[in-house]
């Protein structure tokens, strides 16, 4: 024989999700700019560009890295430097 009164129900486990969509900034969304589309002409020419490749190289790689940075913890998106032309 089972009392009802007797028994208590086991407690019910519930999960709730919480989505928060991160918005970045859109200059972290903008694409990476090339800052020759030519060959060189010259071998001059080409170790003269070596340097401005490098700083948009360096400027991409910094708008990734900003990117993940406010993807991983939104309080710190800080305002990536765009900058125009060469170093």
């Amino acid at each position: 024989m089972l009392v009802s009164g007797c028994t208590t129900p086991s407690p019910q486990v519930v999960t709730q999700y919480n989505i928060e969509y991160i918005k970045p900034p859109a200059a972290y969304l903008i694409s990476c700019k090339q800052p020759f589309y030519k060959p060189p002409m010259t071998w001059g020419e080409a170790a003269k560009r070596d340097p401005v490749w490098l700083h948009h190289f360096s400027l991409c790689a910094a708008q990734i890295e900003n990117l993940r940075r406010c993807y991983n913890d939104p309080t710190h998106c800080a305002a990536l430097p765009i900058t125009e032309g060469e170093p």
